[in-house]
């Protein structure tokens, strides 16, 4: 079969590699698509902690059970499925407690061990989503930064009528600013990238320029001066830790999404002053991608728009260098 292998800092590799086998407790797929993202470049670049070569990349990918090896509750060889790529413990106070997306020793497929870049993938029976089986794959393959923004949503205090900013409109800024407005609130999208401003100005959110506007008094000014509900921070730079801080209520709630590369400086003194409340979010939960799926298939999250580019396998290197650009929005291997 055809695969992307990280073969080390900035060397991606097609290869024919053998079809995997699956072992206890694991489901062989046939992939449809695979979906970078800002991990996979982090591994491109040699950055990423626990990824090491040879790698096959991706950890956000769908397509059909071909395989089964050991009971599998509600799917079966020939259904068309989303992959969860979390890989738990099982063992730590985290897991013990439910919380299996923050175990203690969370690994993800893709990064831990071989992805979803690839004409087939092994995946643990027990993150195999079934989906609804005319749900169209292109779709399917957004489950994953969905149920990211899901989840960011679900672990926020928002409430219908409540006015939110969301920090940069890349995928999962622009996913979550939808899953915001169709859960009731009016949003706010602060960007810096003149492309990704007109795509969610297309997409009817108030969209301001970070560099060539004052956010702060933008942001008075459409809530009366008191500052936005809840700030949704999907950027995971300096800049927009500091402007979080700046554009809350009193009392309101900062959601940081985005992956910082570095620790951040935060104001602690505002935090305390106006009794700020910050919370972490961390990828998603079965519940999330359960979520993330339905509405997707039900038309009740816009995702029109997020994908824009299409690539093959044999691409993947052209996929990076665009992604480096910052050119379009979400980019997608199709595997026929």
């Amino acid at each position: 079969m055809k695969a992307v292998v990280y073969e080390g800092p900035r060397r991606l590799e097609v290869k024919d590699v053998p079809v995997p086998q699956p072992g206890p407790g694991e489901a062989l797929l046939k992939v449809f698509y695979g979906g970078l993202c800002g991990t996979d470049m982090h591994i491109y670049h040699g950055v990423h902690p626990r990824a090491k070569p040879p790698l096959i990349m991706g950890h956000e990918f769908c397509g059909q059970i071909v395989a089964l090896n050991g009971e599998a509750a509600g799917v079966k060889v020939g259904d068309k499925v989303v992959v969860e790529p979390l890989l738990s413990c099982g063992k730590c106070a985290a897991c013990l407690s439910g919380y299996y997306h923050v175990c203690a020793n969370l690994g993800l497929l893709g990064i831990d061990r071989d992805g979803g870049f690839a004409e087939y993938a092994l995946v643990p029976i027990s993150r195999v989503h079934r989906l609804p089986q005319d749900m169209p794959m292109l779709e399917a393959a957004l489950v994953e930064p969905v149920a990211v923004a899901i989840h960011a949503v679900r672990m926020s205090r928002l409430k219908i009528g409540d006015i939110v900013a969301i920090l940069g409109a890349g995928p999962i800024g622009t996913l979550v600013a939808e899953t915001c407005r169709a859960s009731g609130a009016e949003v706010i999208i602060t960007e810096v990238a003149p492309e990704r401003l007109e795509r969610a100005r297309a997409r009817g959110f108030l969209a301001l320029n970070a560099l060539a506007q004052d956010v702060e008094a933008e942001v008075r000014a459409v809530t009366c001066g008191k500052g936005v509900d809840v700030v949704f921070d999907a950027a995971g730079v300096p800049a927009t830790a500091e402007l979080s801080t700046r554009i809350v209520k009193v009392r309101g709630q900062v959601v940081v999404v985005g992956v910082f590369n570095e620790p951040p400086p935060v104001d602690y003194r505002t935090v305390s002053f106006r009794e700020l409340d910050i919370i972490g979010v961390r990828v998603y939960n079965f519940e999330d991608y359960q979520i993330a799926a339905d509405m997707i298939y039900k038309r009740k999250i816009k995702v029109d728009g997020i994908v824009t580019h299409i690539f093959k396998l044999e691409e993947a290197e052209r996929a990076c260098e665009i992604m480096e650009r910052g050119e379009g929005m979400k980019i997608l291997f199709r595997l026929d």
